[in-house]
């Protein structure tokens, strides 16, 4: 292919612009760019000077995913208009990326145009200045998806297609791989390569068997994979899992450790956990009925404690007065739990039964000292036999 060079004043006016508007913007030889909550950049396009002049236009095309945010065919009417900025303001979805592609279109001698193509991949929320600089060497000559054209070495004439890491543009280039940049290269257990994500555990296809690796991987133990970390009991360390109780060789004896380790007591192991009754202090273990030495004494202590009750402890479990019960004991003490009653009032009292009261309480139906305490028939009061000592 050949084209028309441009006049040499044409050249040295376009290299000027060029290198002015690089310099006024600190454009250099990359972008300077800020990730924010939302997208504003500046995309910056234009060619090298040799051949501005046969530039006529530039096509814009700004995606987000499968969306087309922004198109737009920019004519360029001399070299005057170079380089062309654009300001693209797009919202910023979470984890989302753009994809701006600049399509540059240049005549040739004897008619017709031919066209080459400059894109970049960025993240949502980026914000700065972008370029889009195409080197003239470069027309005509397109590189596959996820690489850049270049001039190689520079002033040299040559052409070659270097990867470009934009991760998430969909291209999986050298420098990429699926552990930084999962959405163009992805894991594939399988591909003999163990990379990114993948373990012994999650692919053992490419990452070898974790059990007998020569690691103690995590999740192995002596237990599960003595190949790698070695013999539990009897490797004279007391690994995780082992205790005393289960490993004494490792561990050593659980009594006489100065510990009192789980399922020691002061009754199974004095040595470590002190002794039960007696020491002055009364342990969770004790209490006022197996140790009074050291809990006191039950009854008395205000609390009806488990073993107590109203005939062994009337101090602590007995009747109160004013409580709403009547108990035989306050008959004649409590008038307030226990009014005054006589046989034909109607009311069947706690010392009236069927058999001595029958008009109040029903007829008499059952005989004390059978072992059964017949509610309105016999009570504590009338039949301690069944009904016990003490009114519930």
């Amino acid at each position: 292919m050949s084209r028309r060079p441009a006049p040499l004043a044409l050249r040295g006016v376009a290299f000027v612009a060029l290198a002015f508007f690089l310099v006024v913007c600190g454009l250099h030889c990359g972008s300077d760019v800020v990730t924010l909550a939302s997208t504003d950049v500046t995309l910056v396009m234009g060619v090298g000077p040799e051949c501005a002049a046969d530039l006529r236009a530039i096509a814009l095309d700004v995606e987000t995913g499968d969306h087309l945010d922004v198109s737009e065919t920019i004519p360029i009417e001399g070299v005057a208009a170079l380089p062309v900025p654009r300001r693209i303001l797009l919202a910023a979805p979470a984890g989302a990326s753009h994809n701006a592609l600049a399509t540059f279109e240049f005549a040739v001698e004897g008619g017709g145009s031919v066209a080459s193509t400059r894109d970049i991949t960025f993240a949502a929320g980026t914000t700065g200045r972008i370029p889009l600089i195409l080197p003239c060497v470069c027309i005509g000559q397109d590189c596959q998806k996820g690489y850049l054209c270049t001039e190689d070495p520079p002033g040299s004439g040559e052409t070659t297609c270097v990867p470009q890491l934009n991760c998430g543009d969909g291209a999986c280039v050298p420098g990429e791989s699926c552990g930084p940049c999962p959405q163009d290269c992805g894991c594939d257990c399988g591909d003999g390569v163990c990379e990114g994500t993948e373990t012994c555990s999650s692919c053992s296809l490419d990452c070898g068997k974790c059990c007998g690796n020569g690691a103690c991987d995590f999740g192995e133990t002596c237990a599960s994979c003595s190949k790698d970390c070695g013999v539990c009991c009897g490797n004279d360390k007391c690994d995780f899992g082992e205790t005393c109780a289960s490993c004494v060789e490792d561990c050593g004896e659980c009594c006489g450790n100065g510990k009192c380790d789980s399922g020691e007591t002061c009754s199974t192991c004095e040595e470590d956990c002190g002794k039960c009754c007696g020491d002055g202090t009364c342990a969770d273990d004790e209490t006022c009925a197996t140790c009074p030495g050291d809990c006191g004494d039950c009854c008395g202590n205000g609390a009806c404690d488990f073993g107590e009750t109203c005939a062994s402890c009337v101090e602590d479990c007995g009747p109160t007065c004013g409580d709403g019960a009547c108990h035989c004991s306050e008959i004649l003490t409590c008038p307030s739990d226990c009014p005054v009653s006589f046989c034909g009032d109607g009311v069947c009292a706690p010392y009236e039964t069927g058999c001595d009261c029958p008009d109040d309480c029903g007829l008499c139906a059952s005989i004390c000292g059978d072992g059964a305490c017949v509610p309105g028939s016999e009570n504590a009061c009338s039949c301690p036999q069944d009904c016990g000592v003490c009114p519930p």
